[in-house]
């Protein structure tokens, strides 16, 4: 748990580094400067490829606006900082970019190549080559605006930097409040539009130097680019209903297991009833309640969705009895765990659900749900074939001996089957 929130920190800890190696690097040879600045844009390429390959419309669009602000940027601050227009047009590129963020985070995903798609990338286009166009050919347009420019506008929030207070506070205010929106309608992507959006305030924060800016630009596409791996990840090796690996990921970790492991398949009791009577909605609840509790089983297990209501879990250099120890705190845990369903004619908005909350004996119904287990742990020269025929046959043989067990394969072994408050097809108003 500490290594993975330390890994999800590593990002912020990077932020400094465009900062160190621009100022230890100061006089870079043109070979290595052009190296420098073409390699982000190598980067965003191979993301374009990337997404569109696991239909990631929204890490695109992030990967392109990040390119087009920092590309702005390059281009409007080699005439110098000091020009009007270029200042101006820094200013609006400073106003636009948060809009544009929370734009790319909070509206619904869509096919890259759908409809929506195009008119999305096409808008995204059409802002930047609008202000680049002005820049270019109408550059007095941008001077006529600076003096009616609030002075906040105009005055740098220091010497060192070329970002004034306003677009400072407002760009941290909008990130601040997509980011709150972002975690509210569970966007996936929310800490990594985090992570962009600082990306860019530094990048305007610091816009004459000549090296921060590909090196923020490179870093940001770095950035998008491990979450597009860790994206394909998910899809290939990540069950989406319940959280935990998939099949593929049994397959991935029994390649190589080790001499000494055991196994163990779990089956929810009466799921088809349950789905029958309640819907598949409230189905697809018990099946996370399940793998909710089955992640946190002891002796190390590590927890796999194999398939409908069925699950696998592999305790690596454990013996059967550790392993049944476990597994039988864990069924124990989840018999007794009061399942609440909801009425079916519930309302849909939480304004006007929470009252009836308040009532769960007129809005809902407790049931308990309970699990089959069967268990074994590998003999010398059997593969994790024959292991998982084993748990499965004992598995069986729980089922067979009332349900709500744990069984291994020896008949000697047979534990009696537990009680709990409520059977599965039961339930209590």
């Amino acid at each position: 748990m500490i290594w993975t929130s330390a890994l999800r920190l590593l990002p912020l800890l990077l932020l400094p580094l465009p900062l160190i190696l621009a100022a230890a690097a100061p006089d870079l040879s043109a070979t290595h400067t052009l190296f420098l600045t073409t390699l982000p844009w190598l980067a965003g390429l191979v993301i374009l490829f990337l997404s569109l390959g696991f239909k990631q419309s929204r890490l695109l669009l992030m990967s392109l606006h990040l390119a087009l602000a920092t590309g702005l940027i390059h281009l409007v601050t080699n005439s110098g900082i000091d020009n009007p227009a270029s200042y101006v047009a820094l200013v609006l590129l400073g106003l636009i970019s948060p809009i544009m963020q929370a734009w790319i985070l909070l509206t619904p995903e869509r096919s890259t190549l759908s409809r929506t798609g195009l008119v999305r990338i096409s808008s995204m286009l059409a802002i930047y080559i609008s202000l680049a166009y002005l820049w270019l050919h109408q550059p007095l347009i941008l001077v006529t605006l600076l003096p009616s420019l609030p002075s906040n506008f105009i005055e740098f929030l220091f010497s060192s930097v070329t970002i004034s207070h306003a677009i400072f506070w407002w760009q941290l205010l909008v990130l601040a409040g997509t980011t709150l929106l972002g975690l509210l309608y569970r966007r996936d992507d929310t800490g990594v539009n985090l992570l962009l959006g600082l990306t860019l305030l530094l990048i305007l924060a610091r816009a004459d130097a000549p090296l921060q800016g590909p090196l923020y630009h490179l870093l940001g596409q770095l950035i998008l680019f491990v979450a597009l791996i860790r994206r394909g990840y998910a899809m290939a090796f990540v069950d989406t209903l319940t959280g935990v690996p998939g099949r593929r990921a049994l397959e991935h970790c029994l390649a190589s297991p080790g001499k000494h492991y055991s196994l163990a398949m779990l089956d929810i009791d009466h799921f088809k009833q349950f789905n029958d009577r309640y819907g598949h909605d409230t189905g697809d609840q018990v099946l996370r309640m399940v793998a909710t509790q089955l992640r946190s089983i002891g002796a190390g297990g590590q927890l796999f969705r194999y398939g409908g209501e069925e699950f696998t879990i592999v305790f690596k250099r454990r013996s059967e009895e550790e392993a049944f120890a476990a597994l039988e705190a864990v069924r124990e845990r989840i018999a007794h765990y009061p399942m609440k369903v909801r009425s079916p004619d519930r309302p849909e908005h939480d304004t006007h659900g929470r009252p009836l909350r308040e009532r769960p004996a007129a809005s809902t119904q407790v049931v308990n749900v309970t699990i089959s287990i069967g268990v074994c742990t590998r003999a010398a020269g059997e593969t994790p074939d024959i292991v998982i025929k084993k748990a499965d046959e004992a598995l069986y043989a729980a089922k067979r001996g009332g349900r709500n067990c744990t069984r291994t394969p020896r008949p000697e072994s047979a534990q009696k089957k537990g009680r709990s408050r409520n059977d599965f097809a039961r339930s209590r108003n």
